[in-house]
């Protein structure tokens, strides 16, 4: 740690050297004024907001002087949309085009009266419902309608080559994926936890990067996923409340509130869910190889009940110590909570499909979960445009505790007599901490050129306690069982440096770069006596390529070059074994190796400005060694099957991705994207390949009254496995709006999902000793109804008003003749 801290120092000094050798370019500004429509007077202290046309992403802002005039500085040539917004007016928008060398004055802006409300709160920029930047694709995510009161996890369901199981595990173009909360990694845990927590209405835009550059930690072979929430940090207050419930049996609830007063930024937000879902799942297995009861055909179904629920919060703020400094405080707090209940029927069967026996298992269990969370940040800018220093620290600490019973029965035919059974209790206790620190560096040079380097380091430190007791007969109690029970310790440290540079030669831009991560992994069997002890050191390269076109500046072309990593996380490495289905054992591998992928993308994308249409196609090519993946094998013996994760040989997927955002009308919408696949495992014993396509697409209405509407739906054909496929999936959602009250304050949205109730998870499997179909189902037809109450107000002299307010009254009271008190005596 100290050598990392020393990094770190070293390197934030470098930063100052940079910064001092670099040569400032010629500032070019955005002028305008703002006035009233009818009186032509000029408006004071209105909110000028200069956005990306791309993404509406905030490039800076100001309020206007006495005179209605604003002006920025050091504005870079580009294409902006200049967003003016004051308290009794509607809201203006208009594009502005800045060229090279050339100042712009963005004219007289007129604001129309709409009263003497403010037109608050939930300000929206029109902007296609996806974009295509240099390293990325942009999704909006206030567009889905389908996903109104649900979570994050919800929204990630509409975004094409994402996939959601029925465990809400998300893989990305079918591979593992890292999951950022505003650029971070999430500070709740897992990917799940961290999706589950977020509420749809909180996120602005989902941004999918299939290829991150040297920036981004190298985690996760499908790529990252980067989930930006909604802020506001105008000066004033806005609150939001937000209620929901589902045919389906859940209920959820938020609150977000934040509060603006001059150099201070007060936010603070609350979510709570709670859910219970039923489900079931059916297995038939044909053994190719019998096992030692004459088995040949083995089915199982099972029928269970899930809950789950979770209360948490963050609160915080944030300080402008002036116009450059920022600093943010926040405090993250969960408790999360669930049982499960599971009633599972087996049968073997001769060649014959005559019944040779046949079992019941039941098992139960429930779980809590405490997680909190504490991070400090600092971000300083710079007067030159898209200079910033950033530092970030915080701590997360999970702790769990899980408790279950299986209780099994096996029965002869025919006479339904016992001849076997087996009692099991469990408890699991398992605490997380996690530490990460890190500090980036961004500085502009030449005309074009940007320098990105940085640091970071997290550690994470993993005690696991999982003790199984066996029932006995003969002792009339329960007692450990040494092979089930597992006492482990594990630790994950990983220290990264980088570097970008990026610039631009006439139409062509480019960006390189690398990133240096040495990892540490440490475990320890305290049951087993085992240890795991590696250590890696990696270098990825990256190179981004973009083209622009001369003869249209809206189309361009990027290729992309990077490398990524997949190490095994502690569950796969985990060496206990997992009975809960006493016919298929799942278990970890401490003997796995982390695995590399060679990524190549190369993508088209247009931007048509007059129809606000969007169009993006692209290839892709990923090879990945020493391939991470589940495989499972059959003891012939007992007829047991156990899975667990394995390297194999490699594994190459190649693929081309079509999106087009079509605005057939102002008020109705059109989103499509197809993919098509061709994916190939390979190893000593599995080669496999397939070729998958899917399908996504969704059109959006603007009706009249107010009311909106969604009907999206979805398709993937069988996708590639080691040992087989998952099967097809496919469904279709239905969302309605409608916006009420004074400035759309009131949101109620009703919609359903799976309307024709075909989402399900299935899976075939065909190795050389079985051959298995696994289908699972739960309740994915549902109804869902959200409530969205909103309110605040955003007026840089609000809090001055108030207190001028007092000050009059006082200098009034003080003006008032007060009575002679000589006049009052006898």
């Amino acid at each position: 740690m100290r050598n990392y801290l020393s990094l770190l120092i070293v390197s934030l000094c470098l930063f100052t050297n940079v910064n001092a050798q670099t040569t400032h370019n010629t500032p070019l500004k955005i002028t305008g004024k703002v006035v009233d429509l009818s009186t032509t007077k000029p408006v004071e202290m209105a909110s000028v907001v200069v956005l990306n046309s791309s993404d509406s992403t905030v490039v800076t802002g100001m309020y206007t002087n006495a005179t209605g005039n604003f002006s920025f500085n050091n504005i870079n040539p580009g294409i902006y949309v200049l967003r003016i917004t004051f308290m009794g007016y509607d809201k203006l928008e208009k594009a502005v085009k800045v060229v090279e060398g050339k100042n712009t004055f963005a004219g007289t802006l007129r604001l129309n009266k709409s009263g003497k409300e403010l037109n608050t709160v939930e300000i929206k920029a029109e902007k296609p419902s996806f974009s295509m930047q240099i390293d990325r694709q942009v999704f909006d995510a206030g567009d889905m309608i389908n996903a109104e009161g649900g979570t994050g996890t919800d929204i990630l369901k509409n975004i094409p080559s994402v996939d959601v199981d029925i465990d809400d595990n998300v893989t990305l173009r079918g591979k593992s994926v890292t999951i950022y909360v505003d650029g971070k990694p999430s500070p709740f845990g897992d990917a799940k936890t961290a999706l589950q927590m977020l509420p749809a209405e909180s996120i602005d835009r989902v941004e999918v990067i299939t290829n991150p550059s040297a920036k981004f930690e190298a985690q996760g072979g499908g790529g990252i996923i980067n989930i930006v929430l909604k802020k506001d940090k105008a000066i004033g207050y806005n609150v939001m409340f937000n209620v929901g419930a589902a045919s389906r049996g859940q209920l959820n609830g938020s609150a977000n509130a934040s509060l603006r007063i001059k150099r201070f930024n007060f936010f603070a937000n609350y979510n709570g869910r709670y859910e219970d879902i039923n489900g079931s799942g059916i297995s038939n297995r044909e053994n190719l190889v019998a096992d030692s009861n004459n088995t040949r055909y083995f089915t199982q179904k099972s029928t269970n009940d899930n809950r789950n629920g979770n209360n948490g919060g963050r609160f915080g703020f944030d300080y402008y110590l002036d116009d450059h400094n920022t600093f943010t405080i926040a405090q993250g707090l969960n408790y999360s909570f669930g049982g499960n209940d599971e009633n599972i029927q087996l049968s073997n069967l001769d060649e014959k499909l005559q019944q040779l026996n046949y079992g019941i298992r039941t098992n139960s269990s429930h779980y809590n979960n405490n997680n909190s969370n504490t991070s400090i940040s600092y971000k300083r800018t710079y007067k030159k445009p898209n200079q910033e220093l950033t530092a970030y620290a915080s701590f997360s600490n999970n702790s769990s505790v899980n408790n279950s019973q299986y209780i099994s029965n096996y029965y002869h035919p025919v006479v339904d007599t016992v001849y076997r059974s087996a009692d099991q209790k469990n408890r699991g206790d398992n605490g997380n901490k996690f530490w990460n620190i890190q500090s980036d560096y961004t500085s502009p040079f030449g005309k074009k050129g940007k320098l990105e380097t940085g640091v970071k380091g997290t550690i994470r430190n993993i005690d696991n306690d999982y003790l199984a007791l066996l029932y006995s007969k003969d002792s009339l109690q329960y007692l450990p069982s040494l092979n089930l029970s597992n006492k482990y310790n594990y630790e994950e440290d990983i220290y990264a440096a980088y570097f970008n540079i990026a610039n631009a030669i006439g139409n062509l831009g480019y960006q390189v770069g690398a990133r240096a991560e040495q990892s540490y992994l440490r475990g320890y069997s305290v049951t087993k006596d085992s240890r795991v002890d590696r250590s890696f050191f990696n270098i990825f390269p990256s190179v981004f390529l973009k083209y622009n076109l001369p003869k249209n500046q809206h189309q361009n072309l990027v290729f992309n070059y990077s490398t990524r990593i997949d190490r095994p996380n502690f569950d796969q490495l985990l060496p206990y074994i997992n009975n809960s289905d006493p016919q298929n054992i799942r278990t970890g591998n401490p003997d796995l190796r982390s695995a590399l992928t060679h990524k190549f993308e190369m993508n088209f994308s247009e931007w048509y400005p007059r129809s606000n249409n969007y169009l993006s196609g692209g290839l892709y090519f990923a090879r990945t060694n020493d391939n991470i993946d589940r495989i499972s094998t059959l003891d012939t013996l007992s007829g047991v099957t156990t899975t667990r994760p394995m390297n194999l040989a490699s594994s190459e997927n190649m693929g081309a991705n079509f999106s087009y955002s079509w605005k057939i009308q102002k008020w109705w919408k059109f989103n499509f994207n197809v993919n098509l696949e061709y994916n190939k495992i390979t190893s000593i014993t599995i080669n496999n390949d397939n070729l998958t396509y899917g399908f996504n697409g969704n059109m959006q209405f603007r009706l009249p009254l107010r009311f909106s509407a969604e009907v999206s739906g979805h398709y993937r054909s069988p996708r590639l496995q080691p040992q087989g496929t998952f099967k097809a999936m496919n469904g279709m959602d239905l969302g309605l709006r409608k916006e009420m009250l004074k400035n759309n304050r009131l949101v109620i949205a009703v919609n359903v999902s799976d309307i024709l109730n075909t989402q399900q998870f299935n899976s075939h499997y065909v190795t050389p000793t079985f051959i298995q179909d696994y289908d699972r189902k739960r309740v994915t037809r549902f109804v869902r109804l959200n409530v969205r109450y909103r309110f605040g107000k955003m007026d840089p002299n609000l809090f001055k008003k108030k207190k001028q307010q007092q000050e009059d009254e006082e200098e009034k009271q003080e003006e008032q003749p007060r009575p002679n008190a000589e006049r009052g005596r006898l």
